[in-house]
């Protein structure tokens, strides 16, 4: 009886030896010549493949044959394999997964919100890949597309011709938005920027400190345009302007001054009349002279009488 006893253990210890030696299959996504770890570790498919199932047999990458599923889809398993469930789905317009190889059974694994790309930038689906802006091809310099959004391959979709900003004012790329001068900063009064097409985002780059226009002259801003002068409009006939002013003013009540005045007192009676110095009051006609000539012209006709 302890005979039998003692064998029946001992079968009992060998099955356990032997079941315990088993070879495992390899896993999904790797693979061996004997489909096991029986000869050796199990060799790991690439990133981005995996194998048809566990257990697989190969002796090379060549086994490897379902592809992860790229960005913006995804599946229960990562990859992509055949049958209801198992294939990559693709997520809704406008969104994306963060990576590749995303596992997932609905739309809440894509997490990632797309933006329209900017105006001046094109994608074939009109908006970015990450939602921060890439993906979005920018528009050749000078140009720009009309909206945001702007569905497109090539940079023919940017129809938009830029126009540099103007001297004294600046943008970060040198150009307006729109063609017509939108978006370009005016420096602040009294500067300016060397050139047009100035490209900065702020008043670091107005490197040109402006004089006030003389008086005599003027211009819109009440400064020359390079700190030398240039830019003052010299005041015409009849006007006057101090220095700094934005334009000349004209003399009153008829007088008169000559081109490039600097002060009221400058506006003088016209010929043929006079008034005060002041610049600003009536003038009235002379008429002394007139008298002189009627008063003799009455002494001729009297002597012709007599």
């Amino acid at each position: 009886m302890n005979k039998k006893l003692f064998a029946f253990i001992a079968v009992l210890c060998f099955l356990k030896v032997v079941l315990s030696q088993s070879p495992s299959p390899c896993p999904i996504c790797t693979y061996s010549p004997s489909g096991d770890n029986q000869l050796g570790p199990c060799s790991n498919c690439p990133n981005g493949l995996c194998t048809n199932g566990v257990g697989t047999f190969g002796m090379s990458q060549n086994v490897c044959t379902i592809k992860a599923c790229p960005k913006g889809q995804y599946s229960s398993s990562g990859f992509n394999y055949s049958g209801p469930g198992l294939s990559c789905q693709s997520c809704n317009a406008g969104t994306s997964t963060p990576n590749t190889q995303t596992k997932g059974t609905d739309q809440s694994v894509c997490t990632v919100i797309f933006k329209a790309c900017a105006k001046g930038s094109y994608s074939s689906s009109g908006l970015d890949t990450d939602g921060s802006g890439a993906g979005c091809s920018s528009c050749t310099t000078g140009t720009s597309t009309p909206n945001t959004q702007t569905i497109g391959t090539d940079s023919s979709v940017c129809t938009i011709t830029l126009k540099a900003c103007a001297k004294g004012n600046y943008s970060v790329s040198g150009f307006d938005r729109d063609g017509s001068g939108t978006g370009c900063t005016l420096c602040t009064a009294g500067t300016s920027t060397p050139t047009t097409q100035t490209k900065g985002t702020d008043q670091s780059v107005c490197t040109v400190t402006l004089k006030a226009c003389p008086a005599g002259s003027y211009s819109v801003s009440s400064f020359d345009t390079d700190g030398n002068g240039s830019g003052c409009n010299k005041c015409a006939v009849n006007t006057y302007s101090a220095q700094g002013a934005t334009s000349c003013t004209s003399c009153t009540n008829n007088r008169t001054s000559p081109a490039g005045s600097t002060t009221v007192t400058a506006c003088v009676c016209p010929q043929g009349t006079s008034g005060p110095t002041d610049g600003v009051s009536s003038c009235s006609i002379t008429t002394s002279g007139s008298i002189n000539t009627l008063f003799i012209s009455l002494i001729f006709i009297l002597m012709s009488l007599f």
